[in-house]
């Protein structure tokens, strides 16, 4: 607690510090009404990129009164100026605002440190507006400025974004080698605090965070309160406060987040408050207070309905809210929370998918790139050769002759090298990466082709959706490690019931979709029975029989739900909501003569009638 008193009087004797210099500079820019000089506006420029992310209200008077003086700048000063509105766009985020001035400075201004500062400035905005492409466009363009930079701060700001971008897309390694090199590089209690927000997202996400690691963090924590660095502080806490949920210790989480609560609101910054809305709903649900769970819950979702993304945070917060319904049998709201999550969690997942695929595809990119400039090269040094050889007319026959071959076959190598990589990302847009089955995307196309041969011939098809029961608890229990190696299994385990005309496809999380082409609604029946059957041979844990795993499964057909594929899976989904609600492990045929007809197996037919 003391320690704490003295960072917080620390803290208010730096604000009023800060706030009596900016009172002069406003008295005398006032008094005055003169222009600045070409010193006082560096330093105002300085000062409004010191307090840019620390001080928004003072961050923002700064910048009305560089605006108002900006007319008498020097066209570097102008390009800085230009470069905190856009960083100020991007923090309020504005994001379709803030890329084209930033933009321009990477292609106007000749400062190398402000184009830097530009670039991953840009990539920071890209990736939190899921703009893929672009974010690993300017990766790129980072690690080529970077051996051109010398300033201490830019240096940081872009192995931090870089280690960022990598963590984005699960290369956890490369983002702890950036973190670990910008904190090697500047050993500056700021530079502490920021690369350790980025350390602490590696190790948590890569699983490698354990509790005698925590230290560290709690200590970088207090020296970014110390700085005032409060955006950096509280970005840390999420992490750490998700670690206490996943260790089972949310009262300390719920501490952590409630003490500064009020701080991060005040940032503004809707992604860091979206997080702490969903992890404080996510521990007092699991504290037994769904009340104030499902406040925090329903924040987070009107929160998210003014952006046009979806979000972890938003996916938490929705299937908490279904839950909670499902709990007080509200099956009405249970249902619509039910849908909303649904659509944001393949959202999400989506998402998820882009952000590899664009990180892929950057890197053929670049190697394609590469092999170009070496082909080039190649060429130039052919001329060469050919002009230091034209005196010599039979031996620059013979030597023409050779590195025509060379060349040739270079150029055939590169041809060969491109094909390969076009195919193999052309196999990324249609493989899910954990499971090797068809991911969302590429299943839909190919279920619609099928539907539509099946139309022409009068043929019955049937669709399936299959959800492994408690999926949550298994990632929560056993890890999330075990929680992949548990899909594998089951999409190992159906393989083995499945024709060779039957798609086979990973539709979300733990939810699977099969199409089966000249089946009817009772072989589908049989068929689902089996797959049920495989899929409790699946076990959590291989010493424990008693740890098996179980699926809902929902089952609609052509017959009844005709052949739009939309239509089927909503009755599909349907049946399978059924199945869930009816004590899952269970299979559930959608007939719309009959409503949704129930079928089980013996076990679940008794459990059914003694409820």
């Amino acid at each position: 607690m003391q320690r704490q008193r003295l960072h917080s009087s620390k803290r208010q004797a730096a604000q009023r510090l800060a706030s009596g210099v900016l009172a002069v500079l406003c008295a005398f820019l006032a008094g005055a009404a003169l222009a600045l000089t070409s010193q006082e506006a560096d330093q105002l420029l300085h000062r409004a990129d010191e307090v840019k992310g620390v001080n928004p209200t003072e961050f923002s008077t700064l910048m009305g009164q560089l605006d108002e003086q900006s007319a008498t700048f020097s066209p570097a000063q102008q390009q800085f100026l230009q470069y905190l509105k856009g960083w100020r766009s991007a923090y309020a985020g504005d994001y379709a605002r803030a890329i084209p001035p930033l933009e321009q400075i990477v292609q106007e201004s000749r400062d190398v440190t402000l184009r830097f500062r530009a670039s991953a400035t840009i990539a920071n905005v890209q990736a939190v507006a899921t703009h893929y492409d672009e974010a690993f466009a300017q990766l790129g363009r980072l690690q080529t400025l970077l051996p051109e930079v010398t300033d201490k701060d830019a240096r940081q700001q872009g192995l931090l974004v870089i280690g960022y971008l990598y963590n984005q897309v699960g290369e956890y390694d490369l983002g702890l080698s950036y973190a670990d090199r910008a904190a090697a590089e500047d050993s500056s209690v700021r530079a502490v605090c920021r690369s350790t927000q980025v350390r602490l997202e590696a190790l948590y996400r890569s699983g490698r965070l354990q509790a005698d690691m925590t230290q560290p963090f709690v200590n970088a924590i207090a020296t970014c309160g110390e700085i005032g660095e409060v955006l950096w502080a509280n970005l840390i806490r999420v992490y750490l406060a998700r670690f206490y949920i996943d260790q089972g210790r949310n009262a300390d989480a719920i501490k952590l987040l409630s003490s500064y609560y009020d701080e991060t609101r005040a940032t503004r910054y809707r992604r860091l408050i979206a997080e702490y809305d969903a992890w404080l709903a996510r521990a007092y649900e699991n504290q037994g207070q769904p009340a104030t769970a499902r406040q925090f819950a329903l924040r987070v979702v009107a929160d998210a309905s003014s952006q046009n993304q979806y979000t972890e945070p938003m996916v938490n917060a929705y299937r908490l809210l279904y839950q909670l319904a499902l709990e007080q049998s509200d099956i009405k709201s249970a249902l619509a929370y039910h849908e909303q999550y649904a659509a944001a969690d393949k959202g999400y997942l989506d998402d998820v998918s882009a952000r590899q695929i664009a990180y892929e595809r950057a890197k053929h990119e670049a190697a394609a790139n590469r092999l170009q400039i070496d082909a080039l090269n190649k060429q130039n040094e052919v001329l060469q050769l050919q002009q230091q050889l034209g005196k010599k007319a039979v031996e620059t026959s013979r030597l023409y002759i050779a590195l025509l071959i060379v060349m040739a076959v270079f150029i055939g190598l590169f041809a060969y090298r491109t094909k390969r990589s076009q195919l193999h990302f052309m196999k990324l847009s249609r493989v899910d990466g954990l499971t090797g089955i068809d991911n969302r995307p590429y299943f839909i196309v190919q279920a619609e082709r099928a539907l539509e041969a099946s139309r022409k011939v009068e043929q019955e098809v049937c669709v399936i959706l299959c959800d492994l029961d408690h999926f949550k608890s298994i990632n929560d229990k056993y890890g999330h490690a075990t929680g992949d190696q548990v899909l594998r299994q089951a999409v190992d385990a159906c393989r083995n019931h499945l024709r060779a005309s039957d798609l086979f496809g990973r539709i979300g999380g733990e939810e699977f979709c099969i199409l089966l082409p000249g089946c009817s609604l009772a072989d589908a029946r049989q068929r689902c029975e089996q797959l049920r059957a495989a899929i409790a041979t699946v076990t959590t844990d291989g010493d424990n029989p008693n740890s098996t795993v179980s699926a809902s499964f929902g089952v609609a057909a052509t017959a009844s739900s005709g052949y739009e594929l939309r239509q089927l899976l909503a009755h599909a989904d349907a049946a399978l909501y059924r199945a869930k609600y009816a004590g899952r492990n269970c299979v559930v045929l959608y007939d719309t003569m009959h409503a949704v007809v129930l079928s089980a197996d013996a076990s679940y037919a008794a459990r059914h009638a003694a409820s």
